[in-house]
């Protein structure tokens, strides 16, 4: 039921729809990239259209013959340093997991982690 706080209180809170209340749900359109590296950018450095903004910015500037503004290529050459530290990051994680798996593979299923392997070596 609704709290009964002043501010809170909802006197039609039964005729509430499923997800007519406050819904909030990110929504990650993956065309081409990692969406891992893709959600922690947006979250972590900046949102796609802060990005696009940016490069605007600096794309109008230099087709009408000015110099582009310097905040804004601060801001996307800081993006830039910050984005490929999560490449980074997120690559050499990718590395551990797959170490640790298999470690484990061999562990718990010797015949097939000996299986993935020379399939491995046969690759061309």
């Amino acid at each position: 039921m609704a709290t009964t706080s002043a501010q809170s209180f909802d006197p039609f809170w039964f005729l509430r729809l499923p997800l007519s209340g406050d819904v909030n749900q990110r929504i990650t359109v993956n065309y081409a990239g990692n969406t891992l590296i893709e959600d922690r950018v947006i979250t972590e450095v900046a949102s796609f259209g802060r990005q696009i903004g940016w490069l605007s910015e600096i794309t109008v500037a230099l087709a009408n013959n000015e110099s582009p503004p310097e905040r804004a290529l601060r801001k996307l050459e800081n993006a830039m340093k910050e984005i490929d530290a999560i490449k980074e990051r997120v690559r050499k994680s990718a590395v551990k997991e797959a170490d640790e798996a298999l470690d484990r593979l061999k562990r718990e299923h010797r015949e097939a982690y000996e299986r993935l392997l020379r399939n491995r070596r046969e690759e061309p």
